[in-house]
């Protein structure tokens, strides 16, 4: 008899702490979802291969990257991307990305400006 009270004892108190309020502690910072991401491609008509390799940021459909691009030829970065878009979810399956892209040297010199509309489709 005593092993069945101190059993319910036991489990009333489990079930208790079970059951307390979680406090929720506030980020100082929101949340960002970072990313790292690669690239890597062999171009068959030039032989020649790269990787693309940097960071992306996102928060609330804020898309912020940083890309250079390392050519595994000639050992060296030939292109650093730097890219902001922002997505509109127009329904729950379809989105509208519009972006802009700002291409550099090795020495950061200003190359390409792009700017561009990408859409998402999810099944």
């Amino acid at each position: 008899m005593k092993k069945l009270i101190i059993g319910v004892a036991i489990a009333t108190c489990i079930s208790s702490i079970a059951m307390a309020e979680e406090k929720k502690v506030s980020a100082a910072l929101p949340k960002i979802d970072m990313s790292f991401v690669t690239d890597t491609e062999y171009n068959v008509t030039k032989e020649t291969t790269s990787t693309e390799f940097g960071v992306v940021a996102g928060y609330e459909g804020i898309d912020l990257s940083v890309k250079p691009s390392f050519s595994w030829d000639d050992k060296e970065i030939s292109n650093v991307e730097f890219s902001a878009g922002y997505t509109f979810d127009v329904t729950k399956s379809f989105a509208i990305t519009p972006y802009g892209e700002i291409n550099t040297d090795s020495d950061l010199d200003m190359g390409d400006k792009l700017i561009g509309i990408k859409t998402q489709y999810k099944f």
